[in-house]
């Protein structure tokens, strides 16, 4: 095994770093015996009492408190991210592809869904149609496969309106999207009064 020259030893032969990696613990037998080792676990013993003194103060100083509104651009960005949900394939061609958040799908589909008049859009999950998860294509526009939750005023004619909301939303991924629109499952799930 040979040793790293660039990373300073003490005369033992050990490192600062293995010496740090057991800060926490007992010291060992060698630590123990060697006046070097000894040493050093003092001096980083005192450096790490230092940085958890800093550590704890700066947790309670106010001024070193991020302010509001960088948590809240922090958190709405983690938020964002956590509902944009996966990414689904747009195109695919040998060089490369293009792709789109299963969030901006969706979006085009409860604006479709809740435009109907008697339809308010609940829950809706997109997915790669069988075809394109499965086996993707080499080149050309992928499929992908729709389960739409809905909410339909009381006295609308479901199978109707489910026929047509799945014209619309055949059409407004096509259009919008740029995506083949494969199976789309509309559930009702629940009435209310207009």
């Amino acid at each position: 095994m040979a040793i790293d020259e660039t990373i300073p030893r003490l005369g033992c032969g050990r490192s600062i770093d293995e010496v740090w990696a057991t800060i926490k613990q007992p010291p060992t037998a060698h630590e123990n015996g060697c006046v070097q080792c000894r040493t050093a676990r003092a001096s980083l013993a005192k450096l790490a009492e230092a940085t958890r003194t800093l550590r704890d103060n700066d947790a309670v100083d106010p001024s070193l408190q991020p302010r509001h509104a960088v948590k809240d651009a922090i958190m709405n960005l983690a938020r964002a991210e956590v509902r944009r949900g996966s990414l689904l394939p747009v195109y695919r061609a040998e060089q490369g592809g293009i792709t789109i958040s299963e969030q901006a799908i969706t979006s085009v589909i409860w604006f479709g869904a809740d435009a109907l008049p008697g339809v308010r859009a609940r829950r809706c999950r997109v997915h790669p149609g069988p075809d394109t998860a499965d086996a993707p294509r080499s080149a050309g526009t992928s499929d992908i496969a729709v389960n739409l939750r809905i909410a339909v005023a009381s006295g609308t004619d479901i199978p109707g309106t489910a026929e047509l909301l799945r014209q619309r939303i055949t059409s407004m991924i096509t259009a919008h999207v740029g995506l083949n629109a494969g199976a789309i499952n509309i559930t009702v799930e629940d009435f209310y009064d207009v």
